[in-house]
C-alpha cells in the first residue's frame, strides 16, 4: 500500500504541475480535496460526530500539515520552481519524520550516522538548488518544497496516533480532508485568484485527466493507503517507501514536461539517496520492521 502510494504521488507532482498553471494554487487544493472528500463520502456515507475535543484536535492538526501547509507550500514550490526539484526535495520528509518521533520519545532513537545521513540528505537538496545555470536555479521554489517535506514528516509522525480512535481509515482521511480544506478556503479567499468558468468548460482532457488524478487516485485513495501502511508497518518503516518518489519525479517530469535532466540532479539524487539510507541505518526504531 505505501509502495502504490509513493509510486502515484511520484507521479502528481507533473499532473499537479500542469494544474498550477491553469488554475489558482489556493483554489486548486480547495476544488482537489473537495472532489477527493466527495469520492470518500460517497464510499462511506455514514455521517460522522465530532470526536472529544483532545482527538478532533489531533485530527485538525493532521489537515493543517497535512493539507493546507503541505499543499500551499508544494504547489508554490511548482510555480516557482520544476516539478523534478520538488519532488527530488521531497524525498527528505522521512528524515523529518523520524526527527519528530525522536523529539518526542516515541519508539525512535537517533545515533550519529542518521545525523550524518540527514546533512548529506540537505546537501544533496542544496546541491540542485544552488549548483546549475541561468533559469535551472529555482531558489524560491526549492525552500518552499523543503517546508512541504517538513510538513508531509510531521503529518507522518502524528496520523498513527489516530489508529486508537475507533474509525476506519476512511472516516480519519475524510475528517483529515474536511479540516484542511476548510482551513484552507479563508487562504484561497484573501490571497487567490477567481477561477474562470471557461478553465473547466474549455479545460480539456488534460486538464480534467490531471485533475481526476489528483482528487482520486492521488489523495482520496492514496490517502487511504498511506494511512492503513503506517498502521501495518510503522512511520519510519513507510517512510522508506518514499525515497522511490525522486526517480518517478524526475522521470516524469522530463517524459511529460520537457524538464532537463542534468548531471548534478542525478548527483543530487544519489546524494539524498545515501543519506536517506544512512539516517535509516543511524534510526533504532522499536516500530516493526519489513
Amino acid at each position: 500500500m505505501a509502495l502504490f502510494a509513493v509510486l502515484v504521488w511520484g507521479m502528481t507532482f507533473v499532473a499537479s504541475k500542469v494544474l498550477v498553471g491553469l488554475l489558482d494554487p489556493y483554489w486548486y487544493i480547495v476544488i482537489r480535496f473537495i472532489l477527493a472528500w466527495s469520492f470518500l463520502f460517497l464510499m462511506a456515507p455514514k455521517p460522522m460526530k465530532l470526536l472529544p475535543w483532545g482527538r478532533e484536535l489531533v485530527i485538525v492538526f493532521c489537515g493543517v500539515v497535512g493539507v493546507t501547509l503541505y499543499y500551499v507550500t508544494q504547489n508554490v514550490a511548482l510555480v516557482y520552481g520544476t516539478a523534478s526539484n520538488t519532488g527530488v526535495i521531497s524525498a527528505s520528509s522521512p528524515l523529518f519524520t523520524a526527527l519528530i518521533l525522536w523529539i518526542f520519545g516515541r519508539k525512535v532513537k537517533l545515533s550519529p550516522v542518521f545525523f550524518l545521513g540527514f546533512l548529506l540528505c540537505i546537501g544533496g537538496v542544496a546541491m540542485i538548488s544552488f549548483a546549475g545555470n541561468g533559469p535551472s536555479i529555482h531558489l524560491l521554489g526549492d525552500a518552499f518544497a523543503l517546508a512541504a517535506a517538513m510538513s508531509w514528516g510531521i503529518y507522518c509522525a502524528v496520523i498513527p496516533v489516530t489508529e486508537k480512535y475507533g474509525l476506519s481509515e476512511i472516516q480519519v482521511t475524510r475528517k483529515v480532508f474536511f479540516w484542511g480544506t476548510l482551513l484552507t478556503i479563508p487562504l484561497a479567499l484573501v490571497m487567490g485568484e477567481p477561477v474562470p468558468m471557461e478553465t473547466f468548460t474549455q479545460g480539456g482532457l488534460v486538464f480534467w485527466g490531471s485533475l481526476l488524478f489528483v482528487s482520486l487516485l492521488s489523495s482520496a485513495l492514496c490517502y487511504l493507503f498511506w494511512g492503513k501502511g503506517t498502521n501495518l508497518i510503522g512511520a519510519v518503516t513507510a517512510s522508506v517507501y518514499l525515497y522511490l518518489m525522486p526517480v518517478v519525479s524526475v522521470i516524469g517530469s522530463a517524459l511529460i514536461l520537457g524538464e532537463p535532466v542534468t548531471v548534478i540532479t542525478w548527483v543530487a539524487i544519489g546524494a539524498i539517496f545515501v543519506g536517506l539510507f544512512l539516517s535509516q541505518k543511524g534510526n533504532r526504531s522499536t516500530e516493526p520492521k519489513l
